[in-house]
């Protein structure tokens, strides 16, 4: 055992590392201790034994000696030193540093003798690993473990989790999951004390996550308030990612001389403080603007000017959608074929299941521009995977596309089962409940 190892703080790493494992506490009890004694070690109730604590982390093929311990002087240190670390990988909005600082936490396996900071700890690297992307199945399970102990956590830490299952949810595009999330923690904000960073922040995402559900007058409302920190703060690019955002509220309510001013002041930031990694992000959404108001040309250059740019290949793939559906509308089925097969390739490249949704619009496409028209099993896979993710907008789209293929092929029947399914998650993604509310 190395020197200097607290055997009372060791209790967390054993516990994490089982559930990250999936085995059962009787399991790693076996032939070392009672389940009962494990338990209570894993709870830090009881200091193991050095031979009882080798035996586990053996069984947890664990490397002691890779284990490195903070000597902190006091717990205000370590609540100092996890703020600090949370404020930082919150507020620099730099994916290298992020990946920087997470390798140098996951790298140290820090121990903590009080519960609270040791959950803080696993909060903080659940975010920063959200806010990368990293393997979202993966951060289902880290979120389907730590909700094994949440029923141990403090009101700040109920804020983090749910903040992050918001930010997972919004991730893999269950919009409606998401917004459950946030509206709890705007029940609970009030019984924590958030710092003014902080708060703009989750103002900003509530925006983010409440304009993706088209939720226009109440994501201005929170994106305003986000607007105003980073202001006063001299944040730009925050600045400017606020105003892309209020740009896209503007484009949903169809004001679309209002959305060209808000991205050109975002763009003339770009210019002014040299941002110039964040002219992708906006070079997209004028590209979007011009596809809404049925200028496919334009649409097509600003999208093209994006891709350039973004140096996230994962970012680039909505640039690709964006580019294959602007040619599905004026009838270009070579191009349509060609950048589907660039988006499919970067999927494949990328090895990222998170990321399926765009194999499945890509997908869709190229079927439906092919010689032999759109496949029936390629469609449905489609609308029975945004089905499983609740995203009812892509079920209402391509369940349109696909009665329409079957009126034309002269399947009536099945045309209007489609038409009515259709319409059913139109209502839902609209909000509407009857026709009558149309």
């Amino acid at each position: 055992m190395k020197e200097g190892i607290h055997l009372c703080k060791v209790g967390h790493l054993i516990r994490a590392e089982r559930i990250r494992q999936k085995m059962k506490q009787v399991v790693l009890a076996r032939g070392i201790c009672t389940p009962s004694y494990l338990s209570k070690i894993e709870r830090n109730q009881i200091a193991p034994s050095e031979e009882i604590a080798t035996l586990l982390f053996n069984k947890l093929k664990m490397d002691i000696d890779t284990i490195q311990e903070k000597d902190y002087e006091s717990e205000p240190e370590i609540e100092a030193f996890l703020n600090d670390t949370y404020k930082k990988v919150l507020t620099v909005r730099n994916d290298e540093f992020r990946k920087q600082k997470l390798a140098e936490l996951e790298s140290r396996n820090l121990l903590f003798e009080n519960d609270s900071h040791h959950y803080s700890f696993q909060l903080i690297l659940l975010r920063l690993r959200l806010i990368l992307g990293i393997d979202l199945v993966a951060r289902k399970k880290e979120i389907d473990n730590l909700s094994k102990l949440s029923s141990n956590f403090n009101p700040r830490h109920i804020y983090m989790f749910n903040v992050a299952k918001a930010i997972y949810y919004y991730s893999v595009k269950n919009r409606k999951q998401a917004i459950e999330y946030l509206e709890e923690v705007l029940h609970t904000v009030d019984d924590i004390s958030l710092e003014v960073w902080e708060k703009a922040e989750l103002n900003y995402m509530i925006g983010l996550i409440y304009t993706a559900d088209n939720r226009i007058f109440i994501a201005i409302e929170h994106i305003r308030k986000a607007l105003g920190f980073f202001q006063e703060n001299f944040l730009m690019n925050r600045v400017l990612e606020c105003y892309v955002l209020i740009g896209v509220t503007q484009k949903r309510s169809e004001q679309f001389e209002e959305a060209f001013e808000s991205y050109y002041k975002a763009k003339q930031l770009c210019d002014e403080f040299n941002l110039d990694s964040e002219k992708g992000l906006v070079y997209h959404n004028l590209g979007s603007l011009y596809g809404t108001m049925g200028k496919s040309k334009e649409a097509i250059n600003f999208l093209m000017k994006a891709i350039k740019i973004k140096k996230d290949t994962r970012s680039q793939l909505i640039s690709i959608l964006g580019i294959v559906i602007e040619y599905s509308k004026i009838k270009d089925k070579s191009s349509v074929n060609q950048w589907c097969e660039k988006g499919i390739s970067l999927y494949i490249q990328l090895k990222d299941e998170s990321l399926i949704s765009y194999y499945h619009h890509f997908n869709f496409f190229k079927s439906l521009h092919s010689k032999s028209g759109l496949s029936e099993e390629i469609a449905v896979a489609a609308i029975e995977h945004f089905k499983k993710i609740q995203d009812h907008q892509y079920i209402n789209k391509y369940s349109i596309a696909l009665a329409e293929w079957y009126f034309n092929n002269r399947k009536y029947k099945l045309s209007s089962i489609l038409y009515n399914e259709a319409n059913r998650y139109g209502y839902i993604y609209r909000k509407n409940q009857k026709w009558e509310d149309l």
